[in-house]
């Protein structure tokens, strides 16, 4: 996906109204080419069709939901060339023109046989043509044929010898869609060295820029005909859903976006380009956490979107310092810097950054995320210090002998194969955790990608042990064994496996994952033991009287009927939790799906109370209380509510979600108490001077 950081919106038409003059006097757009002008209230066009305003008689554009559609059809008015079809252009001639930057269309082009669709740039001044080519400059950011309508066609038209001597291989790129109907993104990227093509957000194919490219260029798209028209003779629509240019240059003046209609769906957003709209950049800030003399050192930045992004640091399972909050902008080019302090010891360590509160609401505009844009250990660069959006990003670094005298050996992470599984394996490791008479057996594997897969066992909301590292590989059929120790007494319980470090970049070779493979307690096997992907797995087991005179009793998570709602569920329990004068109400409620939802409440980092667990059912519009009281003092608070197991097994039917209702800080409701299903979802309140 193209990365717009650092990137300025300079243009943007949503087309929630019509902006289109004759010449573009007092409008975004002008429908002629002022050196084109056949009459007076026409462009001679190209192909079988001209182009003309609507004071010819007749109007090929229409607005409507945010989308702009020319409409083609055959001679009906004395304007444009005789016998012609009349359509549409829109060009920003006299209006807007820029050197460089990103152009992009989203459009729905016509199929219909003599549409030829078009979005491109012209030069505001023509160069000469010294070779005698009878060429010109023009970039033209798609080309679409209603007679081949899977193909596209990015051209570069250029006065320059040696590149139009096979132009169809220096000059041209064709791309193919295997799904053409419906809308798409074209868009070009040109950059002085340069230019390069995108469909849908990704490259499909890059050009040198030519010697006489390097010029301010406006923009053009339109409608015209091909002779296959006459054949039906029956009006052609080409759609476009907005039209959006950026610019890398610092001294560009960025625009606000206009509000986005989407027509279909998913809007492109603008990939982290900034614009006059968005939320002001914070100043980055400095953290030193910890103490001892060896020191990591993180440059953090974040994508904020309803609040700011949440993390923790821990070395060899053990996380320093408090929940941290990032304040600089990606977008911007910003990073914290957040200086880790501490005494591992020599040999190797591993470092978790886990973000607490990964959200994204369906948009690239309606995304948080957290980046760890670099690592040093005592001055020393780590490997992989991956820069991306990140649920749990780990990364190893070698302690030497003496962090004063010796210089640090960075090791990076096991190397992978092709399919992302670890070149070596473990099978068979058998880490024993905790103490007690009675026995919980995991069998767990992995895909390695990137480091292993870290996590953590839970009984009760109780963590047994430190953090786990997988190392079995689920692609070669192998297991570790996690023996799992302890004294918890008759009755239910809830256990969870909680996945730390979760990792996507976009393909199956790309991917880390944990797998729960069986579970078995006290020598039984319990139902519904997951294999898969798992960002917290849980499962319910009964310990009878005693664990060593009665055989256990296992107890399934709650049926669900066919949307995956408890048949039964609890509404209007009240849980409290904490203690002082100050009051947080919570509304809560869950898709249950194999066992509730399971999750935290902190402020200001600080959890208060254990582990709690949803009831309400959200489908029949429950909500359980959760009041959790403190004494926060005067001053701005932020609370996080952390779900812990969510899961979602490929359809709306296998998706356990939590909800948080609505919120209220003594009595006055919270604004953006957000519904939706979250991974950790913040909420900001002050309290007064009492």
């Amino acid at each position: 996906m193209i990365d717009l950081s650092g990137y300025k919106l300079t243009f943007d038409d949503e087309f929630n109204s019509r902006s289109i003059s004759l010449t573009g006097a007092g409008t975004k757009w002008a429908d002629t080419r002022a050196e084109w002008l056949g009459d007076a209230a026409s462009d001679v066009g190209f192909g079988t069709s001209s182009f003309v305003d609507p004071s010819s008689g007749y109007d090929p554009f229409s607005v409507s939901q945010g989308v702009l559609a020319i409409t083609a059809v055959p001679d009906r008015t004395p304007f444009g060339v005789p016998g012609s079809w009349e359509s549409g252009l829109i060009t920003t001639q006299r209006t807007f023109s820029q050197q460089y930057g990103y152009f992009e269309i989203r459009t729905e082009f016509s199929s219909l046989p003599g549409a030829w669709d078009a979005f491109w740039l012209l030069p505001v001044k023509t160069l000469p043509d010294p070779n005698g080519l009878g060429r010109w400059q023009e970039l033209d950011v798609v080309e679409h044929y209603g007679v081949w309508s899977k193909g596209a066609y990015s051209t570069i038209h250029t006065t320059d010898r040696a590149l139009n001597e096979n132009w169809q291989t220096q000059l041209q790129v064709y791309s193919e869609l295997p799904n053409p109907a419906g809308y798409h993104t074209y868009g070009v990227n040109w950059q002085n060295e340069q230019i390069s093509f995108y469909i849908d957000g990704q490259l499909v194919g890059t050009r040198a820029t030519p010697s006489d490219m390097h010029q301010p260029m406006y923009l053009l798209a339109n409608l015209a005909t091909q002779e296959p028209a006459s054949l039906a003779g029956i009006p052609i629509t080409s759609k476009i859903d907005y039209i959006r240019v950026y610019s890398a240059d610092p001294s560009a003046t960025a625009v606000s976006l206009e509000p986005v209609s989407s027509p279909a769906g998913n809007d492109a957003g603008t990939y982290g380009a900034v614009t006059a709209s968005s939320t002001p950049q914070a100043t980055p800030t400095s953290t030193s956490i910890g103490a001892g003399s060896d020191q990591l050192v993180f440059k953090i930045s974040e994508d904020a979107y309803l609040g700011d992004a949440l993390y923790t640091i821990s070395v060899d399972g053990n996380q320093i310092g408090g929940t941290l909050t990032a304040h600089a902008s990606h977008a911007g080019g910003q990073s914290d810097t957040i200086a880790v302090h501490g005494n591992w010891g020599p040999g190797d360590h591993t470092v978790l950054v886990h973000f607490l509160n990964d959200r994204w609401d369906g948009t690239p505009a309606s995304d948080r995320n957290l980046y760890v844009d670099a690592v040093g250990f005592n001055g020393t660069n780590l490997p992989q210090g991956a820069i991306g959006n990140v649920l749990g990003q780990t990364f190893s670094f070698h302690d030497g002998a003496s962090a004063e005298t010796t210089t640090p050996v960075i090791t990076p992470p096991p190397p992978t194969n092709p399919t992302g599984t670890p070149s070596q394996t473990q099978d068979g490791s058998s880490p024993s955790i905790g103490a007690g008479p009675d026995q919980l057996i995991f069998k767990i594997s992995e895909d390695a990608y990137l480091g292993d897969a870290l996590y953590t066992i839970s009984v009760d909301g109780n963590q047994v042990g430190g953090t786990l590292t997988a190392h079995a590989s689920h692609a070669g059929g192998q297991s570790d064994t996690i023996a799992v120790h302890g004294n918890w007494a008759p009755g239910d319980h809830t256990v969870l496996v909680h996945f730390l470090n979760d990792r996507w970049d976009g393909a199956p070779d790309t991917d880390r994952n944990l797998y729960v493979d069986s579970v078995s307690f006290n020598g039984a096997n319990l139902p519904q033991g997951a294999i898969g992907n798992v960002l917290g797995q849980t499962f319910s087991f009964h310990d009878g009287a005693s664990a060593e005179t009665t055989t256990p009793v296992i107890t399934p998570p709650p049926q669900t009927n066919s949307t995956s709602t408890p048949s039964q569920t609890q509404s209007g329990s009240s849980t409290s939790i904490g203690a002082g004068p100050d009051q947080l109400v919570f509304k809560i409620s869950e898709d249950a799906y194999l066992g509730d939802a399971l999750y935290t409440i902190s402020v200001d980092g600080n959890q208060v109370g254990g582990t709690l667990t949803a009831h309400a059912s959200h489908a029949a519009s429950q909500s359980e209380t959760i009041a959790v009281h403190g004494d926060w003092g005067p001053g701005d608070h932020t609370v996080l509510v952390h779900f812990l197991n969510d899961r979602w097994d490929g359809t709306p039917d296998t998706d356990r979600n939590l909800y948080v209702d609505s919120v209220s800080f003594n009595g006055t409701n919270l604004p953006q108490g957000a519904i939706g299903n979250v991974l950790g979802q913040l909420f900001s309140f002050h309290d007064l001077v009492i």
